[in-house]
């Protein structure tokens, strides 16, 4: 899929935080039924954060990577299977562990490899953006919460970036 320009994810979030509540209960619903896979998914993560889910801009930036990837490619996305699903979290997770025990020079080089070789690298910034706007000046502070949403949030973007 083509790379979502960072013009589309901004207007997108931006409408979608000015729809009032029916209309997210609307634009919720279609969300959902087109994509149930990736719904569950966020609901078993968001339970994991338990008291902090009221915190959580999961659900939300998950709809606009959607809305924002359904713009791009000029049509319904293809609604994804649980396997997919499932395949994008457990290489997310291996990417991850593959960090633990690097040096902290190596870690920053794999991270910024990671992130700058990424074809989605705009929808993925913003929602690091989003996820990080309270923590901006100690970013070391961040609720750890914003770690696990981010990774679960890669794996949506990248279950729709077929």
């Amino acid at each position: 899929m083509k790379t979502v320009p960072r013009e589309i994810i901004e207007s997108v979030w931006e409408r979608q935080c000015g729809l009032e509540e029916s209309e997210v209960r609307d634009f919720m619903r279609r969300f959902l039924d087109e994509q149930p896979a990736v719904g569950i998914y966020l609901a078993a993560h968001s339970e994991e954060l338990g008291d902090e889910s009221d915190r959580s801009q999961l659900v939300p930036l998950a709809a606009t990577v959607w809305e924002s990837m359904t713009q791009v490619s000029g049509r319904r996305l293809k609604m994804v299977q649980p396997g997919v699903v499932e395949r994008a979290d457990a290489a997310n997770i291996q990417m991850l562990e593959t960090l633990e025990d690097v040096s902290e020079f190596e870690w920053r080089e794999r991270v910024l490899n990671m992130f700058t070789g990424y074809n989605q690298q705009p929808l993925l910034a913003f929602c690091i953006q989003v996820l990080m706007a309270d923590d901006e000046e100690t970013p070391e502070l961040a609720p750890e919460r914003v770690g696990m949403e981010s990774l679960w949030l890669k794996t949506v973007i990248d279950c729709f970036d077929q």
